[in-house]
């Protein structure tokens, strides 16, 4: 290969990195400037995610706790509940305060914090039982999220609901600062699995090609991928089997003229199983490889007042306005999620009933259904 040519690789290449990453972060250097500056002048940071804390909250969290230490900052993960079982393999998520278990200490962390870093969720009432804690904080506040219409207060807002993850937001943000080559291998697996988790291995809210320039920059940090599908995604426990087989063979509901499955579980199923927080992640996604299905419902009986509400899709059935438009949440076309606060039965009835206003989102039957 002779010279020129190797230039005009050169020239593509950059370019192309350029463009990508301006088309997937929706944030200027004002923004970026003044987080540096946040960051610099931190000592104590306290970072804090949503309620229920997933993949992606748990990622970021931690993914950006490795690379404040590595700054040299003290940097302490504080979530409302704890992480599901399957994300306490990564590394940090030991260290993890959990506010329900320690709300002494939680508290006592966010006085004593001069920076709040608020990551993955879009309004206050998702941190649940930490709201008192970090509003009575005298700390300067950050709020790194990608889900639609954030309100919560924060002295630097940093927002992209392009971004199919928080995960990737956090880096390409941390890239921009040029704080990317303080992300050592721990925080890449932290990052990784939050960009991996929120789109289900890469199967939706994922044809950013930026998505990939940074799986490889990850990679790169010597992180072991395959290692970290299998831990995430294929630890399991007999009781969590025998809970998801119940839940498909006894429990779904198929309603192929609105292209629809629902699968619902009680408070009392779930403690007949044995039900652990993380057990049923992914069990939404199962139904959608039948022929047919577009969109798929998960209910789950948390409280007796309280129904968690997921939903995925195949296509263009955007279930994030479904999420949105009846049961106060949102999240992106193919994933979202949102609660209810009628009965199990009811839920289920307010779902068939509403399914037939959004028919129009359903291929043409002609056409077949593709998950790509």
């Amino acid at each position: 290969m002779n010279s020129e040519i190797r230039d005009l690789m050169r020239k593509f290449v950059g370019k192309y990195r350029s463009m990508s990453s301006t088309q997937s972060i929706c944030i200027d250097d004002r923004q970026i400037s003044r987080l540096r500056q946040m960051i610099d002048d931190a000592r104590y940071v306290c970072i804090t995610c949503h309620v229920s804390p997933d993949g992606d909250a748990v990622g970021s969290s931690l993914g950006l706790a490795h690379m404040l230490r590595a700054l040299g900052k003290v940097a302490v993960v504080i979530t409302p509940d704890a992480p599901a079982k399957n994300l306490m393999c990564l590394p940090g998520a030991q260290d993890i305060l959990v506010g329900s278990h320690h709300p002494d200490a939680a508290a006592r962390s966010f006085m004593r914090a001069d920076l709040i870093v608020c990551l993955d969720f879009n309004e206050m009432r998702r941190i649940d039982r930490l709201v008192p804690m970090v509003d009575k904080s005298p700390a300067a506040r950050i709020h790194i999220d990608h889900h639609l219409d954030p309100t919560v207060p924060a002295d630097l807002v940093i927002s992209s609901p392009a971004s199919s993850s928080t995960c990737l937001l956090l880096f390409q943000i941390l890239e921009k600062a040029g704080l990317a080559c303080m992300i050592g291998r721990d925080s890449a697996t932290c990052i990784y699995t939050g960009m991996m988790t929120d789109t289900g291995n890469f199967s939706y809210n994922a044809s950013d090609p930026d998505i990939y320039r940074v799986i490889s920059e990850l990679l790169g940090r010597g992180i072991d991928k395959d290692e970290i599908y299998r831990r995430v995604w294929f630890t399991s426990t007999v009781q969590r089997m025998k809970l998801c087989a119940f839940a498909i063979l006894e429990k779904m509901q198929l309603y192929p003229e609105h292209g629809l499955a629902i699968i619902s579980l009680s408070r009392q199923e779930l403690i007949e199983h044995g039900y652990t927080r993380g057990d049923t992640e992914s069990l939404v996604n199962q139904p959608l490889a039948l022929p047919g299905i577009v969109w798929s419902v998960f209910l789950r009986q948390d409280e007796d007042d309280y129904i968690k509400v997921s939903m995925r899709s195949v296509g263009d059935f955007p279930v994030n306005q479904v999420c949105h438009d009846h049961f106060g949440g949102g999240g992106h076309k193919n994933a979202a999620g949102g609660e209810s606060h009628a009965s199990l039965e009811d839920t289920i009835s307010k779902i068939i009933g509403l399914a037939p206003s959004y028919d129009s989102y359903l291929p043409d039957p002609a056409t077949p259904k593709s998950n790509l």
